[in-house]
């Protein structure tokens, strides 16, 4: 004897008409002739999550979402419907919220400044730009982000998985250009198709390497 059921998962802002089947309670003590009452209690139940009574099948009834929460646990029972005698033992079961790729990647500042001397060697390091991104970073790509360059060549380069900017020309000149301009984009999905992006702008000057005679 026991309960007969799988793991449930509820895709996050589901926005279906009807509300969503997220799994069926079943004892297998249920022959189907009614006598079995199951209740729900515990995170959500009764608010979010409805059951029916006598199927058993449970029901979302709001749009969830994961970055607020990203699970519930609820306990089943299965009382007889006459006597509400207790049919099986309490059993607990975990609702997880499964992630969409809902959140764009986000840089922690809106706009960087970072200084590099100038005629300094190409790929020497200028700054590390970083974005974060609310979906699950377990599941899917929704929170793999690749970094890239918007404006800034030929003049710097973004390592795509790091945010890692660097020179990308040998010999700049602080006295022929001292400030420039860079915007960096974080795509999630891996940088593929379909993914959600954020950009930071970043200005970089080149500072006096002192080694200039024209001074």
């Amino acid at each position: 004897s026991g309960w007969v059921w799988n793991q449930f998962f509820v895709i996050e802002e589901y926005t279906g008409p009807d509300p969503v089947l997220v799994g069926r309670l079943h004892s297998d003590i249920d022959s189907g002739d009614g006598n079995i009452k199951y209740i729900l209690s515990g995170e959500g139940a009764g608010t979010i999550f409805v059951i029916d009574d006598k199927s058993g099948n449970i029901h979302a009834t709001k749009t969830l979402d994961r970055e607020e929460r990203a699970q519930y646990t609820l306990m089943a029972q299965a009382v007889d419907r006459d006597t509400n005698r207790p049919l099986e033992p309490p059993s607990e079961f975990i609702v997880k919220v499964q992630d969409i790729n809902d959140n764009p990647p986000e840089f922690l500042h809106e706009i960087y400044h970072a200084n590099v001397p100038e005629r300094s060697n190409v790929g020497t390091s200028v700054i590390q730009v970083t974005a974060s991104d609310a979906d699950d970073p377990t599941y899917g790509n929704s929170a793999k982000l690749v970094y890239s360059i918007l404006e800034g060549q030929p003049y710097f380069s973004v390592e795509a998985q790091t945010g890692i900017i660097r020179t990308a020309l040998p010999n700049m000149d602080r006295e022929a250009k001292e400030e420039y301009h860079v915007v960096i984009q974080a795509k999630d999905m891996g940088g593929h198709m379909g993914g959600l992006s954020g950009t930071t702008k970043v200005t970089i000057t080149l500072t006096d390497d002192y080694k200039d005679d024209d001074k």
